[in-house]
Parts: C-alpha cells; structure tokens; sequence
C-alpha cells in the first residue's frame, strides 16, 4: 500500500502525471492545432480514465495532513452567473478543494459519482486552475 506523507506531495505527482499526458498529447500530431484548454481537458478526462482505475484495482491509498489552499471560487464562467444553480456552484467548488485536500485521484473518483454536468463543469474548472500551472511549469507554452 502506497502513502503519500502530505497533500502537497500528493498533488506534486498527480500533477507530475498529468504533464507526461499533456505533452504526449501535445506530441501526437492529432492535437498539433488543438486549444490548450482542450488538450489539459482531454488529459484530464484520459488520467480519469486510466491513472484512477489503476490506482483503485492496486488498492493504494493516501493519507491527508493538509488543509484546503483556498481555490474556492473557481467556477467555469457558464456557473458564474445567477441562472446556475447554487447547489452545481458548491459541488464544483467542493470537488476541486478535493483536489488540494486529498489529491486529483480522489477528486476525478468523487466527480464520476456526480452528474455528467458535474462533472464535466469540474473539468473545465480543473482545466482553468491547472492551465497557468501547467504554462509555470514549461509543460504548455
């Protein structure tokens, strides 16, 4: 069984695996003329598929000694007005401070129990917080 001591660590290899995604996309000339956003978001949806359903059959686990580093508020603009319901505002914002807690991993795995809207306005919000984080770390241009 795998622990991972902090939630920065945690979130350091989840992000760590998402990079090798972004620029194996970034290398298939099918994604040549694709949208940053699109490619973090298929990246994303690709680790949702692959990195979480590996990690449950190995039964690995995480310990969390952190606390939230404060990302609430980071709704996709389709969320951010007064038409969206507040209860799709909250649950958003509660799977993304998932990601900060506890780890991509369990945050992808709480957000496929949820609607397919849901889940998917977790996705863009995910993609709009990783995105600079991703261009800090040289992995998009």
């Amino acid at each position: 069984m795998t622990k991972v001591q902090n939630f920065s660590e945690n979130l350091e290899n989840s992000l760590s695996r998402l990079g090798e995604r972004v620029n194996k996309r970034l290398e298939n000339s099918e994604f040549k003329n694709s949208p940053e956003r699109e490619i973090v978001k298929e990246s994303i949806r690709d680790f949702a598929n692959n990195d979480v359903r590996d990690e449950e059959a190995t039964g690995a686990t995480k310990e969390n000694m952190g606390s939230s580093s404060g990302i609430s508020g980071v709704l996709p603009s389709y969320l951010n007005n007064d038409s969206a319901s507040q209860d799709a505002k909250s649950e958003v914002e509660r799977l993304v401070d998932i990601v900060f807690k506890d780890g991509l991993e369990d945050a992808i795995r709480a957000s496929k129990k949820r609607p397919a809207f849901i889940e998917d306005a977790f996705h863009d919000a995910l993609v709009d917080k990783l995105v600079p984080e991703l261009k800090k770390r040289g992995i998009l241009k």
